[in-house]
């Protein structure tokens, strides 16, 4: 059996990193800690963004031209690839950052205490958020940013389009399960890792899982523990569909065991940009409708 992809193990990390650990307690605290020593005084309009989400979001907000930094995991839109990269996320390279001369410098949790204090001692604006696990985390960043960029009634407008277009799905949904007889619901196994170095997917309490609800599945690996979830615990759920990464779609068909699951046979595994599950943003209403229409439609 072959390995999985060196991109893959990367985008497990990444993944990982993204995402609050499936046993933490939710809290009321406020989803970000800001700069107290150098308070936002103006609208930013030189942003370094160490976040692919927050990097999105801000496109969304129409801030894209205010961007002078970012990471190089941050790929979309396709414009944001023209902005000067400062690394990674958890080894950015804070002497650029600081060269940039950057009147806002906006980060996730990955970021780290030290990398936090190194930019707020060089006298810059840094906010730094809780990573989102669910929709309505992903809406308190979008509103957050909306009030710090000044764009508050596009924020808005971002989350209500969001909620609107999920309705609609689950109108969709609630239309064609009433129209079949003894309809159940299907069962759903996303891979986030696969291979010898072992199985990954997501648990509950992330906002992969939360996708594969609102698309109208059942998560198999919900109970999960830390990412893992086992060959024999695949089989003995045997998921109805199967979705992953499209980079990953052909090798895992074709590796034993996997080959030998009822979805791969039945054709019901399908690849997905890795970006829309993988980011949590208002393009993961996309990933939403994608599970949605594929779980609803008659093989």
């Amino acid at each position: 059996m072959k390995p999985c992809s060196k991109n893959l193990l990367l985008a497990f990390i990444l993944l990982t990193s993204l995402f609050i650990s499936c046993n933490q307690a939710k809290d009321t605290k406020p989803n970000y800690v800001v700069s107290l020593k150098n308070p936002i005084k103006n609208t930013p309009m030189r942003v370094v963004s160490v976040s692919p989400a927050i990097t999105e979001i801000l496109f969304d907000l129409d801030c894209g031209d205010r961007l002078i930094g970012r990471t190089e995991f941050c790929n979309y839109p396709p414009e944001a690839k023209k902005i000067k990269s400062i690394g990674g996320i958890n080894n950015a390279n804070l002497e650029e950052i600081i060269k940039l001369n950057p009147d806002l410098v906006i980060t996730s949790s990955i970021f780290t205490k030290k990398m936090f204090q190194t930019i707020e001692n060089a006298s810059i604006p840094i906010i730094s958020f809780k990573d989102a696990n669910s929709i309505v985390g992903m809406y308190e960043i979008i509103e957050t940013l909306g009030k710090v960029m000044n764009k508050e009634e596009l924020a808005k407008k971002i989350i209500v389009g969001f909620n609107e277009e999920l309705i609609s799905i689950k109108a969709k949904r609630d239309s064609t399960q009433k129209s079949r007889n003894n309809y159940t619901i299907p069962k759903i196994y996303y891979v986030v890792g696969f291979g010898q170095t072992g199985d990954f997917s997501a648990c509950k309490n992330t906002f992969i899982d939360e996708i594969i609800t609102l698309s109208g599945g059942e998560n198999i690996a919900k109970e999960s523990l830390n990412w893992s979830f086992s060959k024999e615990e695949i089989f003995s759920n045997q998921p109805d569909y199967i979705f992953i990464r499209k980079e990953d779609s052909a090798q895992f068909v074709n590796t034993h065991p996997y080959n030998q699951l009822q979805a791969v046979k039945k054709n019901r595994v399908y690849g997905i940009e890795s970006n829309l599950m993988d980011i949590l943003s208002p393009r993961t209403i996309e990933a939403i409708e994608f599970i949605s229409e594929k779980i609803l439609r008659i093989d």
